[in-house]
């Protein structure tokens, strides 16, 4: 559990936690990129990836920056055709979207969705679980080939997913702030049982964006 005694006590913290993600290369090049691109490796139907590329914007809309959302085309997904295990390993694909980021000489975050289990480091991701590397830019969502999600479940899921990625480093339940109310439910509960993000975690994004900003001299929050 997380403690801070005041708003601005969090706020601070926020402002001041680019440090260790701007000494990252990837991570400089893919938040000037202002682009995040959807890989689709799953069977989840074309009306079903609207709603998590529009949680995906949803989470870019709350700082207001100015980031895109884009579908990348077959030929944009054969170069990870190569896919097929029965599990996916993370770390693997981690290692192919940068090899593949040399070659394009083009780096922008993605999010990658699979019907495959997902085996990172500790654990195996199944059914709606969902993983991100902040520094690299990368999101892996695995969703049951077999099993029809609500499109609400899929919006919240992908909303959660992406303010991890935009660096809200923490979840709902895993900080304790005097001055919020620190009971009600929120997108950045571990589970996403709501889209609603509560001015807790809402000021926390906020706040590392403004430090962003403050750090590289540039502009990413709209006006």
């Amino acid at each position: 559990m997380i403690r801070f005694n005041s708003i601005n006590e969090l706020k601070k913290y926020c402002f001041n936690t680019h440090s260790s993600y701007l000494k990252n290369n990837h991570f400089r090049k893919w938040i000037n990129n202002k682009e995040i691109h959807i890989f689709n490796f799953s069977n989840l139907r074309k009306e079903d990836i609207k709603h998590i590329k529009s949680g995906i914007e949803d989470a870019i809309a709350i700082v207001r920056l100015h980031f895109k959302v884009y579908f990348n085309n077959e030929s944009s997904i054969k170069k990870f055709s190569n896919l097929t295990d029965e599990k996916i390993d993370s770390r693997k694909l981690l290692k192919m979207v940068i090899e593949e980021r040399k070659k394009s000489h083009k780096e922008h975050a993605d999010a990658f969705i699979f019907n495959n289990p997902i085996k990172s480091t500790n654990a195996v991701l199944r059914d709606g679980e969902s993983l991100t590397y902040v520094p690299q830019g990368v999101m892996i969502f695995t969703f049951d080939a077999f099993k029809k999600y609500p499109h609400d479940f899929l919006s919240r899921r992908a909303k959660h997913e992406a303010l991890h990625l935009l660096g809200l480093n923490f979840h709902h339940e895993g900080t304790k702030i005097e001055g919020y109310d620190n009971n009600i439910l929120c997108n950045m509960n571990y589970n996403a049982p709501t889209q609603h993000l509560c001015r807790k975690c809402k000021d926390a994004i906020v706040y590392f964006w403004k430090g962003i900003e403050y750090a590289t001299k540039k502009q990413f929050i709209k006006n």
